[in-house]
Order: structure tokens, then sequence, then C-alpha cells
């Protein structure tokens, strides 16, 4: 944990975070005895128990270094999509089909690395160039020198390598889950990333999505008015540059904490005065950035969130419930503000929110590792009414998965929701049949939601 979130945990007299003991492991391993991992395999029960502690603190520090190829994965898309350090096209797939296709984008590919490589040898005030400098200097690259230089390129060029094949990977898993049965695919699907890097880029998509499903359960009497005091986020994400359309004309944010606080207020889940939200991450990056605004909101600074949404196009039309939801987001938490412009050549149009000091006081980031480690002891009163986790679970495996589950469902209060956009075989208390609510369309706007409630 950074150490100012270290310091406002203790001041506001927080839970600290445990591992997972063997005792609250056990039914997980008792019903994986078959997957376990190989380190665990084929051992009695008192072999498994004396094992445990070994197994928790390597699968911890595995986990966490999985954070490297996901930073490497948001950097190979800040060369793509990235226009702070060059006034060259971004590379999206509606530009490489108007220069004909990728031989057409090679040139503009060269020419757009050439420009990241001068821009991290002078970054200035631009944290994201500052961010890749770090990376390479962790790689023992100096791209402020001429050999340094050509390391660097080196290193993107295997770094763009490295990137394809993991998606072509990807796809290939994608379209083999697609031949399956039902509950197969969604199985398949739910582990997909099991083995990729740890990424914190986000979409507003999903949180529309988040939106639309505590909506239906409020209209189903599933959530009550004001019922929602705390809630908890999984993996908050930052938004560097997303693996679609990413953008960086406006400084690095987190939505999704943001984007919940403002639906449950909107739709009278929760009291302004009540609403307590702790976000969980693993990655330095993503604590220190929610720390530091909590830190300037102390002093009276808003947070302001920048929303871009790529207008219409022949291929690709927004729902317009989605539509509506950007338009509107924000506003039970703060004021609409001019917007930083877009680049020249962009047509991505841009809201922008203030959001008020007290909103963000009321965030609290914590390193905590959701495989491996909960906050405990949780008083009654203290336990959460909802916890989010979208585009987290997908990274790990089964085995995996039912061990978060089993720390999301010590941190949740009996009656509690826990959303997820990844269906999943959760063990008790948490019910194993779930309720599907999809804001997906032909377009593929939104995402699915599924929602466990904890018994």
């Amino acid at each position: 944990m950074a150490p100012l979130a270290i310091a406002s945990a203790l001041l506001l007299g927080a839970p600290l975070k445990t591992n997972i003991s063997w005792d609250e492991a056990k039914p997980v391993i008792d019903a994986f005895l078959k997957d376990l991992p190989a380190e665990l395999k084929g051992k009695s029960p008192a072999q498994l128990e004396a094992a445990w502690p070994a197994w928790v603190s390597r699968s911890n520090a595995e986990i966490r270094a999985r954070l490297e190829r996901g930073d490497e994965d948001s950097i190979f898309n800040f060369w793509l999509y990235g226009t702070s350090f060059t006034k060259r096209p971004r590379i999206t797939n509606r530009d490489v089909a108007r220069l004909g296709g990728p031989a057409g984008a090679a040139d503009l590919l060269q020419g757009r690395l050439n420009d990241l490589l001068t821009g991290i040898a002078n970054p200035g005030a631009n944290d994201r160039l500052r961010f890749v400098r770090e990376v390479m200097r962790r790689h023992g690259i100096d791209p402020t020198t001429p050999a340094g230089r050509d390391e660097a390129w080196n290193y993107m060029v295997d770094l763009r390598a490295r990137a394809h094949a993991d998606n072509d990977r990807y796809v290939q898993a994608g379209q083999s889950a697609q031949q399956l049965d039902d509950s197969a695919r969604q199985s398949a699907f739910a582990t997909l990333f099991h083995d990729r890097g740890l990424s914190s880029d986000t979409r507003l998509d999903v949180d529309f999505s988040i939106d639309q499903a505590l909506k239906a359960l409020s209209a189903k009497g599933s959530l009550k008015p004001g019922s929602i005091r705390r809630v908890a986020i999984v993996g908050p994400g930052l938004d560097f540059t997303d693996k679609a359309e990413g953008y960086d004309f406006y400084p690095q944010q987190s939505i999704q904490p943001f984007a919940v606080l403002d639906s449950l207020l909107r739709l009278g889940l929760a009291a302004p005065a009540d609403l307590q939200m702790n976000t969980f991450d693993l990655s330095p990056r993503v604590n220190q950035h929610l720390e530091a605004a909590r830190q300037r909101a102390q002093g009276g600074a808003p947070y302001v969130l920048q929303l871009p949404l790529d207008p219409d196009s022949p291929a690709h039309q927004w729902n317009p419930d989605l539509e509506a939801y950007w338009q509107n987001v924000g506003a039970r938490i703060g004021d609409e503000v001019p917007a930083i412009p877009s680049p020249p050549g962009a047509s991505v149009r841009v809201r922008a929110v203030r959001v008020r000091p007290a909103v963000t006081l009321s965030i609290t980031p914590r390193d905590l590792n959701i495989v491996i480690e909960r906050l405990a002891p949780l008083k009654e009163d203290d336990r959460f009414d909802l916890i989010i986790a979208t585009n987290v679970l997908i990274y790990y495996n089964a085995f995996e998965q039912a061990l978060a589950l089993a720390n999301v469902s010590a941190m949740l209060r009996p009656g509690g929701v826990f959303l997820t956009n990844y269906k999943i075989a959760p063990l008790p208390p948490i019910e194993s049949s779930d309720s599907l609510i999809t804001s997906f369309d032909s377009q593929g706007n939104g995402d699915t939601i599924f929602v466990y409630l904890r018994r």
C-alpha cells in the first residue's frame, strides 16, 4: 500500500487487510481437488494445510508481477492511439483501413514510434510519457542516450510482437469458446485472460451497464431506497489508453468510482451523507492516483472528469440509452464544466464534470489483491452492501476466481449484492444462481452484468 493510503486507512480507523487463511480457503480447496495448482495437487489434507501459507505468498507475488505486462499493454496502445506526443494520425482500425491495410500503416507506425521515443527523452509534464520512461528504466533502458534510444526502439518492437501474438491467441481462444454449449462457453469466456498482464485501462460502457443493472434491481425491489451505505469497487481502473479507441488529450483519470457513486445517488439507493466507497486494487499507480485526489480534495480541490464519446458512424451507432447516460452522468456528484478540447482532426465529443471534493473524500483507496486478500476484521456494520468487480475476474482461472469470491463473500453483509460482468460459480454463502441483466445490443454497446446475492 502506498504511504499516503496507509496513513489514510489508519486515520480512518479502518480494518487492515489479511491473507485468506487455510480455514477460510478449505471449502474452495475441497471444491477444486481435481483442479488445484500443480504445487498443491496430490497432497494430503495435512500437507495442503502446511503448504498453504507459502502458496499464498508466492501466488500474491506472481499476480502482482503481472502488472508489468499490463503496463506494457497500455504502452503499446499509447503508441498506436496517443496524440500528446505526435501530430501524426492515430492507428485505429478505421485509420488502417483508410491507409490500405497493415502494409500502408507501416510508415505511420514507425513515424509514431520515432515521435514517442523523442517524447520519452523529454517528457516535460506529460505524465504518460514519464510513465513510459519509468517502465523502460525498469528494464535498464535510458532513452535519453543514442544507444538507449536504439534499445528503446527494439523494446517497443518486441512489445508489439508480443501484443500481437497475445491478441491472436485470445482471438483463437474466443473463437473456440464460441463453438461450446452455452454454459461451457460462458465459463470459457469468464477465464479468457487468466494468463494476460493485469491492465488498469477502462471504458465508460461498463459503467452504463452497471447503472442499468442498479436501476433494474431497484425496480424489482431487490435494492431498497437508501439501502446502500458502503460500496466497494474491485479494480477501479485508470484511464491511460484503452484497447480500442484510447485517448490521452486529458489527464489520467479513474471513472468508475465516480460513475457508480453518481448512479447510486441518482437512483435514490444511497444518501450522500451515508455513502462511503472503498476501492481495491493492487496497482500502485491506481492507488496513488486516487489517494492523491483525496489529498487535493482535503484542500478543497475538485476532481474533474473528462468523458469522451466517439460520434456515430456507418459502422457503429451508439445505443440511445448509453448516449443519454453519457450526457447526464455526473449530475449528482458535480457540475458540468467546459471540457478539454479534443485534438485537431479528432471528432470525438467530450463532456467534463467537476466533482465536489466531498465526493472524492468518500472514496478510500486500498492496496488489496482480491484473490489472496480481504479486509478483516470487519464489524457487521462495516460490511459492504454492494461490491462490484468488472473486467477483473476474467484475468484469473476458476480456482483463483473461487478464492476471490470467498474474499468478496466475507466482506459482504447478508443480503448484500455482488455485480460482475462474467458468469461465475460462487460457493455458499453467495447464491450460485444469478440473475442476468444485459445491456449489450447488436453494436456491442454496453456490457453484460450478472447479479449475485449473499445469503
